[in-house]
């Protein structure tokens, strides 16, 4: 049995934590430590992690009628093993919240604050801003702070950074985003920013299967957005609801692609069923690729003779670039004619 990844948090992340705060508390006061009253703290609606399962649920019980009754039964099985840790152990990090009149609004921490109900708490440990952070700070904190303490579904995580990504375009400007510039902002691993920065837009059937849960993997669904082919797409889609592993996942889509390649070159050389009789040198907007090549060429003792033809050439236009490429191949083709 291969084991199970786990979406880990780099030492660059959890500095980024520290460092996101410091900014917050530059733009929205500084924060404080405080005990506060359960009964005082509300959810946050636009918090990242999408739980279906309410404090009135918490509070009252679940109703069987309630469509979402089952996934919330999930939920709150998963929140009340976390109750369990905070009975012994109590809440060791704090959660982060800010002043909204005469309560506090969760930023970040919602499974602790129900957690912590469960548990029989009357009070949490938080961190207080004097309010709401903005922006950018928001959600970067909200992304550090649920990823260290659990792991959120990977349709939950590509929003999340939807939303970072969103907030820090608004305060930059339009910015390419690349997987470096991913990177630096969230402290993930490259390869990880790069998984993410394809996933972020996939192709809308593959989306489906994320949002749905099917695809819970970054690594596979990086792998099938990268599949132009929808029949082969579908394909891998179908082998990943199936259970099949990252390695058997890429022999698929591999030997997919060696398959389509393989009908297109057969299609090519069945095309009006005539051999190919010479070599297409293809075309370039790029005056330096055929600048580059004369002189790969002149570079070899037996074609340095040839070096005063091309002296003259203004390599910025394409019109004596396209005539210096010309004189080249009549050279080779020349020399080689010779050779024979």
């Amino acid at each position: 049995m291969s084991k199970k990844k786990r979406f880990g948090v780099s030492q660059a992340l959890s500095r980024g934590l520290s460092e996101t705060i410091s900014v917050v508390e530059n733009n929205a006061g500084i924060y404080r430590n405080v005990v506060l009253p359960l009964s005082r703290i509300e959810l946050d609606p636009d918090n990242p992690r999408k739980l279906t399962i309410t404090l009135t649920d918490v509070q009252q019980g679940l109703n069987k009628t309630d469509p979402l009754f089952v996934r919330k039964t999930e939920e709150l099985a998963r929140l009340t093993e976390l109750a369990m840790t905070i009975q012994s152990s109590g809440v060791i990090n704090p959660i982060v919240v800010y002043k909204l009149g005469e309560v506090y609004r969760v930023v970040a921490g919602e499974r602790r604050c129900l957690a912590s109900i469960i548990a029989g708490k009357q009070e949490i440990e938080a961190r207080v801003f004097s309010e709401k952070p903005k922006g950018f700070a928001l959600k970067l904190v909200q992304w550090i702070e649920n990823t260290a303490r659990e792991d959120l579904t990977l349709d939950e995580r590509i929003n999340n950074i939807r939303d970072i990504l969103r907030e820090y375009q608004h305060q930059h400007g339009d910015v390419t985003v690349t997987p470096t510039l991913l990177k630096n902002i969230t402290g993930l691993s490259l390869p990880q920013a790069t998984y993410y920065g394809a996933v972020l837009n996939a192709q809308p059937d593959v989306r489906q299967m994320i949002e749905s849960g099917k695809i819970r993997s970054l690594d596979k669904a990086a792998i099938i957005t990268g599949i132009d082919s929808p029949a082969l797409r579908q394909t891998a889609l179908s082998a990943c609801v199936e259970g099949c592993s990252l390695k058997e996942l890429r022999r698929i889509v591999l030997r997919g692609k060696q398959n389509i390649k393989k009908h297109v070159i057969q299609g090519s050389e069945a095309k009006r069923g005539r051999a190919v009789s010479r070599v297409n040198m293809g075309f370039t907007l790029n005056t330096n690729v055929v600048r580059v090549m004369v002189a790969a060429v002149l570079n070899h003792a037996e074609y340095k003779q040839y070096a005063d033809v091309f002296l003259r050439v203004d390599w910025a236009k394409i019109d004596q670039a396209t005539l210096a490429f010309k004189k080249l191949v009549e050279i080779l083709e020349r020399e080689s004619e010779l050779a024979s």
